[in-house]
């Protein structure tokens, strides 16, 4: 297994970002949220006394927590998607929290990056229903801010997923797999709908395209309440794709019930200037709803998702192939 990066390398790492400074100390602790990859909270202090966090996260996959070794899809595995969204896309964009540093040596195992501490917390751990309107609304105002630039961001990019009509049928080909195995009867009706999936396919493929998070779930949306305006930073961008806005909705929703599930799709589009979801609209919000399920649902027959990502994905899929006829 690799070592973690040392002390040294970060000090060095650091050198560019403090400026006429020097980094006087230097400490490390485990982060409190990592879930597949090893987090570190980094705190420096320099020279003059101020102190400044980061997060270190490695990317080895020799280093990957619990199972997540194991279970997450060989075909995922590309370190140098979540560093060159980074470095390429978001801190040019002044989306935060800012990569200070990185390496991407995916043959060496020298996998890492260093970003900043951003402050706030994860939407999840938030009540109020106004900050998770203001969420969606944001996230409509970034997927049109990188609508229909598909060639600059693989240019800037070359390892974002790609979700074309073979991503999502690999998503329903795996989650079906996974299915035949289970004893639960609901298995074998939903094997049943993904017979009909195919029609999907296309049609969300064809969605109008751009940057999407791709896990954007609460867990992975950090809110400071107290800036002005209220400053919001999705992490762990990992699974980052060209693909429809749609996706990262339907994360976002997932787990609501109908009313306030309601209530964020229309701040979404209400942000996005069209008022309110179409009837089209919300039939394929209802597919990519059905694409997240499919996609935990496949994911690794043997994993089962953190507690925060942990819900009945089975009967959602159920209940949506219902609502789409599939059934």
């Amino acid at each position: 297994m690799n070592a973690a990066v040392s002390d040294d390398v970060l000090r060095d790492a650091l050198a560019a970002s403090v400026g006429a400074r020097r980094v006087h100390s230097l400490r490390r602790r485990p982060y409190r949220y990592a879930t597949s990859a090893p987090l570190e909270e980094v705190v420096v202090q320099l020279d003059d006394g101020e102190e400044r966090a980061f997060i270190y996260k490695d990317l080895a996959r020799d280093r990957l927590l619990g199972d997540a070794r194991q279970a997450k899809p060989e075909f995922l595995y590309e370190p140098r998607r979540e560093i060159e969204t980074y470095r390429g896309i978001l801190d040019a964009a002044g989306v935060g929290p800012r990569c200070l540093a990185a390496a991407a040596e995916p043959d060496t195992g020298r996998c890492w990056l260093l970003i900043e501490r951003a402050p706030g917390v994860e939407v999840w751990q938030v009540g109020e229903p106004e900050v998770w309107d203001e969420v969606a609304g944001w996230l409509a105002g970034f997927h049109r801010r990188f609508r229909g630039r598909e060639e600059e961001l693989r240019a800037a990019n070359p390892y974002l997923l790609e979700h074309s009509e073979d991503w999502y049928r690999s998503w329903r080909d795996r989650a079906t797999a996974a299915l035949s195995e289970s004893a639960d009867p609901r298995a074998g009706r939903l094997v049943q709908a993904l017979e009909r999936y195919e029609d999907a396919a296309e049609p969300l493929a064809d969605l109008p395209r751009t940057l999407i998070h791709g896990e954007f779930y609460p867990a992975n949306v950090l809110v400071d309440r107290d800036a002005q305006p209220m400053g919001i930073r999705p992490v762990d961008w990992e699974m980052a794709a060209i693909g429809t806005g749609l996706t990262d909705l339907a994360a976002f929703v997932s787990g609501w019930g109908a009313a306030d599930r309601e209530r964020l799709t229309g701040a979404y589009f209400t942000a996005w200037g069209e008022g309110g979801p179409s009837e089209a609209a919300s039939t394929q919000l209802r597919h990519c709803r059905l694409h997240v399920a499919l996609q935990w649902i496949g994911w690794s027959p043997h994993w089962r998702p953190p507690p925060e990502h942990a819900r009945d994905w089975l009967s959602e899929a159920v209940e949506l192939a219902e609502e789409l006829d599939l059934l």
